[in-house]
């Protein structure tokens, strides 16, 4: 909890790296990605910034990142986002999805907390090799 608190306190003027922020919640989940013998790849480019929001979106990336990691077995995560008039589409793909219906109960379990929010969380092919899981939320950059 402190390392949530920590992150949404970091406000400044420009707002927030998305690309920072996914590196520092993916560090956090690192003995878990270990122990599951996963390889996780932030490619969130540089110029995905959020602004004052966070402090919403932070918890529910959190828990999303640590569902994914947590269901991943020798798996390869890649995190990519995209801003689109003031919405920010954020994927985690997971490359080698070995239990599909574990990792979609789990990631619709979050659901609620993104449409609080005004986003929300959606799997594609959850039962594929590949699953992409799409974190969609507003945010107006500052």
């Amino acid at each position: 909890m402190e390392k949530q608190t920590d992150l949404a306190a970091d406000d400044t003027v420009q707002g927030t790296s998305l690309q920072q922020l996914v590196s520092t919640l993916v560090n956090s989940s690192l003995p878990a990605a270990i122990h599951n013998k996963t390889i996780v790849m932030n490619e969130v480019g540089q110029g995905v910034v959020l602004g004052v929001e966070k402090v919403k979106v932070i918890p529910i990336l959190k828990e999303l990142l640590d569902t994914v990691i947590m269901n991943s077995r020798h798996g390869e995560i890649h995190i990519t986002a995209e801003r689109y008039h003031g919405i920010v589409v954020l994927q985690i793909q997971e490359r080698n999805n070995y239990n599909g219906y574990a990792l979609a109960f789990s990631v619709s379990s979050i659901e609620p907390e993104a449409v609080e929010i005004g986003g929300h969380i959606a799997i594609k092919d959850p039962r594929a090799r590949v699953a992409t899981i799409s974190f969609t939320f507003p945010d107006l950059a500052a």
